[in-house]
C-alpha cells in the first residue's frame, strides 16, 4: 500500500517537471516572455489508490494581430498633389503625411490682371500681380476630413503697380491743391502697393487630399486668412506741374523742384497709406479637386 502510493506520488512529480521543462523550451526557442498557464488549480488532480492521473491542461497566450490600425501612418509613405481655384489665382498643393492626423503640405498660387481707366483727367494703367508660396501644417483632430492649419506664407510677390499720364492742361488735386501739366513737359506718375514677404496665417478646410481610407480622389475646401501687415505705397512724379492761377509762362515748374508739390505729394502718400490699413489680413478661399498616389 505505502509503495503504490509513493509510486503514484513519483508519477505526479515526473509530469509536473516534465510540463515545465516544455514551458520553458518553447520560451527559450521563441524569444519572448511568454506565460505558463497551469489549469490544474481549478481541474484537481487526485492520487488516491485506483485513481487516474490527469495531466495538467495548458492554455496558450496569442499575440495582438498586428494592422494598419493600431501601427497608424508613416511619415511620408506617400504623396498627395491638388489643383485648386482660390482668391489668390490659380494654384496646386503637395502634401505627405506626418502622421494619423497630421500632413505636411506646401503650395503656390499665381494671378495677374491688368486693366486701364480715367481718374481725375490722368489716364491710369493698373496691373495687379499675385505670386506666392505657403507651408502648411494640416491636423484632423477628430480623425475625419475636417482640419486646422497653421500656416506661413513666402514669397510674397503680391503686388499692384499703376503709371498714369497726365495730359497737357489737365488739372490733378493732390492733398486739396489743384495742378495743372504742362503743355511742354507733362505729368507722368508711377505708384506701387507692395506687401511683406513673410506672413502667418490659419486656415480651417473640409477634406483630406491624402484619404486614409480607400481611394485616391478628393475635394478640399479651404478658408482663412494670412497676416501681410500694413502695405507699403508709393507714388511718384515727373514732368513740370502749372499753378493754375498764374500764366503757364511764370507758373510752371518741375515737380523735382517744387517743394509745395513734395508737401502736398507726402501729404497723398501717408493719407492713404493709413487707407490700406484694412488690407493687412489677406483672406484665403480656395476649392480644388486632390488625388493620392
Amino acid at each position: 500500500m505505502v509503495v503504490r502510493q509513493i509510486t503514484q506520488i513519483s508519477i505526479l512529480v515526473a509530469v509536473a517537471l516534465l510540463t515545465a521543462g516544455n514551458c520553458s523550451l518553447a520560451q527559450s526557442q521563441s524569444g519572448a516572455d511568454g506565460y505558463c498557464l497551469d489549469s490544474s488549480s481549478s481541474a484537481s488532480t487526485t492520487a488516491s489508490a485506483g485513481s487516474t492521473v490527469v495531466a495538467p491542461e495548458t492554455t496558450s497566450v496569442r499575440p495582438l494581430a498586428v494592422t494598419s490600425e493600431t501601427t497608424g501612418v508613416r511619415p511620408f509613405s506617400s504623396v498627395a498633389i491638388d489643383a485648386h481655384v482660390s482668391i489668390g489665382g490659380i494654384g496646386f498643393d503637395v502634401a505627405t503625411p506626418l502622421s494619423r492626423r497630421f500632413n505636411l503640405r506646401t503650395g503656390s498660387d499665381f494671378f495677374s490682371y491688368g486693366t486701364s481707366f480715367q481718374e481725375q483727367g490722368a489716364d491710369i494703367t493698373a496691373n495687379l500681380r499675385l505670386r506666392s508660396g505657403h507651408a502648411s501644417l494640416d491636423w484632423f483632430p477628430f480623425g475625419g476630413r475636417f482640419r486646422l492649419s497653421p500656416l506661413l506664407v513666402y514669397g510674397n510677390n503680391n503686388r499692384v503697380v499703376a503709371t498714369a499720364l497726365v495730359p497737357s492742361g489737365s488739372t490733378i488735386t493732390l492733398n486739396g491743391q489743384d495742378y495743372v501739366s504742362s503743355s511742354t513737359d507733362p505729368l507722368h506718375g508711377s505708384g506701387s502697393v507692395d506687401f511683406r514677404k513673410v506672413s502667418p496665417g490659419f486656415s480651417l478646410g473640409f477634406g483630406d487630399i491624402i484619404p486614409r481610407r480607400k481611394g485616391h480622389f478628393s475635394v478640399p475646401v479651404e478658408a482663412g486668412f494670412y497676416y501681410v501687415g500694413q502695405p507699403g505705397l508709393k507714388v511718384a512724379f515727373t514732368g513740370s506741374a502749372c499753378d493754375p492761377t498764374e500764366p503757364p509762362a511764370i507758373g510752371c515748374e518741375s515737380v523735382d523742384q517744387d517743394p509745395g508739390f513734395q508737401q502736398n505729394l507726402t501729404a497723398f502718400v501717408s493719407r492713404n497709406n493709413h487707407n490700406l490699413s484694412y488690407a493687412s489680413f489677406f483672406p484665403i478661399f480656395s476649392i480644388g479637386i486632390g488625388y493620392k498616389f
